[in-house]
């Protein structure tokens, strides 16, 4: 394995960890709570015509940016097949929610949207990227 490939593999690694324990956090935290006050939202922060709570918001992050990511980080770890795949698909899947968030939502967060659309296209352009067929 050269130094690149185990560089990009660790740097997929760390991002995977980090949003799958955010994930977690903000999944569990809006699915027990769906009203937000956990998280110091509320529902009037919701566009006009998203009448319900965040429970499931908060289940899709739970399972897609909490559950998801850590397996796919398990399974670099144990080098399993087609995981730079599974990373560039949560990488792309996360541009998509953040882009959902901003224009369907009318979410403005700025910082946290830059910082999930930077992780979602390292982690699109890392699982694509393959050397030698080697990752």
């Amino acid at each position: 394995m050269s130094h690149d490939v185990g560089v990009t593999s660790t740097l997929r690694m760390l991002i995977l960890v980090a949003l799958g324990a955010s994930g977690l956090f903000t999944g569990i935290a809006l699915v027990s709570d769906s009203s937000g006050r956990t998280m110091g939202w509320d529902t009037s922060m919701l566009p006009d015509w998203h009448t319900w709570d965040y429970r499931w918001a908060g289940l899709f992050t739970l399972v897609a940016f909490g559950v998801l990511p850590l397996l796919c980080a398990a399974g670099i770890v144990y080098q399993a097949p087609h995981m730079p795949l599974a990373a560039a698909g949560i990488g792309l899947l996360l541009v998509v929610w953040v882009v959902w968030q901003i224009v369907v939502l009318e979410i403005r967060a700025p910082y946290a949207h830059l910082v999930l659309a930077a992780a979602g296209l390292v982690l699109a352009a890392t699982g694509v990227r393959r050397r030698g067929g080697a990752d």
